[in-house]
């Protein structure tokens, strides 16, 4: 009787541990913010000796109408300029941020699984900033997943978050960490963004991938990663990625009102697409382009004269692809994309380029996009 009654205890023990660790994770909990990356170092971001914006006095700034690189050069394709920023900033007077000519901003929400002691201690602060001054914002979230089940967490903690904000830009998934690249394949990586990625889409957002330029090269597979937004962080006085992306990091040492320190410097970028020009006849002009997207609006504008001003010549729905006019040989037609209001980078994408095409002696300028930031929703 004694050795039943023993073997219920054992019996009923076995099943309250097993009831009671059913509900744990499958992975420890993760114990601080320890980043090594290309601009972190035991979670401390890098600090370079020279200041690179010291090159030209104006650098990552707008002048005459362009944004200049930090050598002073034009950076061809910039359409808004804005700021990602972190419990490293410190606290933010964002009323100044907004009038030194900052458009948006990427808020880092926290770092790796959904622990209350991993989100960003100046999350609430920068969000409610950005609120208070009409300032368009995004978020990221800095990832040390290795595991699918780390990535879902991860996703989790995003929307815990951003749950009751509005935001303007995509969340980004920000895959830049050495831990990852030491204990992942280019195949495992690609499922861990794909299932952060679709938590995210399924949840209502847009969502994107933050990486450094070699990564996006070499370590996250290129056909895959596509099909996301991509935020390519490249400190140089310009972006020479060759693949399409919505968003360059072109240097950490920016210098915004506001803000005590260097801060990061993002330009919201029109995506290549390609556009071609085809005289059928004397007076007949087509143009296409390889972007589809419903719902885009694109406007055909042609000149008389060069710098003298265009008229628009037509009106069509990009996922046409295509669009024909009558026009005299000697005119100088130009594609202006003119959606006011871009609800996804992705959609943008699909309506801007920047080649410049001959066909039997006509020449096709830089396209001209009169709608250049994205709207509130």
């Amino acid at each position: 009787m004694k050795n039943k009654i023993s073997g219920k205890i054992v019996a009923l023990l076995l099943t309250l541990i097993i009831v009671a660790t059913s509900g744990m994770p499958l992975y420890a909990k993760e114990t601080g913010d320890k980043a090594n990356s290309f601009r972190y170092e035991n979670g401390q971001p890098i600090i370079e000796s020279i200041p690179f914006a010291d090159v030209f006095s104006s650098a990552w700034k707008k002048v005459a109408g362009k944004y200049r690189s930090s050598n002073g050069s034009v950076i061809r394709d910039a359409v808004a300029k804005g700021i990602d920023v972190s419990h490293n900033q410190g606290v933010i007077d964002w009323k100044r941020v907004k009038a030194d000519g900052v458009d948006f901003a990427i808020i880092r929400c926290g770092f790796g699984m959904n622990q209350i002691n991993q989100d960003d201690t100046q999350w609430f602060n920068n969000v409610k900033g950005c609120e208070q001054n009409n300032i368009p914002y995004g978020v990221y979230l800095y990832s040390y997943a290795d595991t699918i089940a780390k990535a879902k967490s991860e996703a989790a903690h995003v929307l815990r978050l951003v749950k009751g904000h509005r935001l303007s830009y995509p969340i980004y998934y920000d895959l830049e960490d050495n831990y990852i690249l030491n204990h992942t394949t280019a195949k495992q990586r690609q499922k861990i963004a794909e299932t952060f990625t679709s938590i995210i889409k399924k949840a209502g957002y847009s969502v994107g991938i933050f990486a450094p330029k070699s990564w996006f090269e070499k370590e996250l597979p290129i056909a895959a990663f596509n099909k996301w937004d991509k935020w390519v962080a490249h400190w140089n006085t310009k972006c020479t990625y060759q693949g399409n992306y919505q968003m360059w990091q072109a240097t950490n040492k920016g210098n915004i009102s506001g803000i005590i320190g260097p801060v990061d410097i993002n330009f919201l970028m029109l995506p290549k697409t390609n556009i071609n020009l085809k005289l059928s006849s004397k007076k007949k002009v087509q143009v296409s382009w390889n972007q589809k997207s419903k719902g885009i609006k694109i406007q055909i504008f042609y000149s008389t004269k060069k710098n003298k001003g265009y008229k628009k010549a037509a009106t069509i729905n990009s996922s046409k692809g295509k669009a024909a006019f009558n026009i005299s040989p000697r005119y100088i037609p130009e594609t202006a994309f003119s959606n006011r209001c871009f609800p996804r980078l992705s959609e943008m994408a699909s309506t801007v380029s920047s080649t410049v095409v001959r066909n039997g002696g006509w020449k096709l300028p830089d396209s001209r996009l009169t709608g250049t930031k994205p709207c509130i929703l």
